[in-house]
């Protein structure tokens, strides 16, 4: 049986037994038209109301030719008579049926007939001119005028040199006390002094003038006394005597015995550079 499309008139033979009682839809392979197919009551099968299609409907392309004759001695079979779509019944009531679903394929465009000749590309124009831009003006020198040299652009006089920033303020440092002259340390007890660990002529020295020195931090306001009476001898005799005991046991009696060293320290730091001792 056939089937027409009713978008692009073009027929289609279908298989009546593929057609389910119900009618079915099926889309034009010409122009994508969704067409509704449905079994008549004589075997014939026609197309019901068109569906609207998913995109625009293209025009209408030629009509299809005729079918091609039967050959010689074979008898011509009757061309099947296609029942005219019968109009759908307005329903006042009935709601507008849904758009159908856009297909995943975008819509070509209708398949243009074999004889029509393809529309000529549009000419291209004339290619945009640019402007002239006009020369520049030449100057020339008058003649008889002393030509004067450029003058020299003025140079940017030189920066100074940035001034050496101010060393921060340091807090005057304390003056060095004495050696050996911590306020917990009785002078008269014997010690381990820490400069013991380098030369013992060295150490010898640097003991005796820590312990001669230990004498005036504990005792200034005496020893002031003593050199306006001039009796410092006399006066620290019980110190000097510990004092002596105490270097002579950390340097050993010999080298305390044969260097100099606690006698320049009593002259020196406690008779203030006079020689009394």
């Amino acid at each position: 049986m056939n089937v027409r499309c009713p978008s692009c008139e073009t027929v289609f033979r279908v298989d009546p037994a593929k057609v389910p009682e119900a009618g079915t839809r099926a889309r034009c392979t010409v122009c994508a038209y969704v067409i509704a197919v449905r079994r008549s009551e004589d075997g014939a099968t026609g197309a019901t109301a068109p569906v609207r299609p998913a995109w625009p409907q293209p025009a209408a392309g030629p009509p299809a030719p005729p079918p091609r004759a039967a050959t010689a001695g074979a008898p011509a079979a009757p061309a099947p008579r296609v029942a005219a779509p019968p109009a759908p019944a307005a329903s006042p009531a009935a709601a507008p049926a849904p758009p159908a679903p856009r297909l995943s394929r975008p819509f070509t465009g209708p398949r243009a007939s074999p004889g029509a000749p393809a529309p000529a590309p549009p000419s291209a124009g004339p290619a945009p001119v640019a402007p002239q831009r006009p020369s520049a003006p030449v100057f020339r020198p008058t003649p008889g005028a002393p030509v004067q040299p450029a003058a020299a652009p003025p140079q940017a006089a030189p920066r100074p040199a940035p001034a050496p920033a101010p060393a921060p303020a340091m807090a005057p440092r304390p003056a060095a006390a004495p050696a050996a002259t911590a306020a917990t340390v009785n002078p008269f007890l014997p010690h381990v002094n820490p400069f013991l660990a380098q030369d013992p002529r060295q150490k010898a020295r640097r003991l005796a003038r820590a312990l001669v020195s230990d004498m005036i931090v504990y005792q200034p306001d005496k020893r002031q006394r003593a050199l306006k009476q001039g009796n410092l001898k006399q006066a620290f005799e019980e110190e000097i005597k510990k004092s002596w005991e105490e270097y002579v046991q950390q340097v050993g009696d010999d080298l305390a015995k044969s260097t100099p060293f606690f006698t320049e320290a009593l002259n020196e730091i406690l008779a203030g550079g006079q020689k009394v001792f």
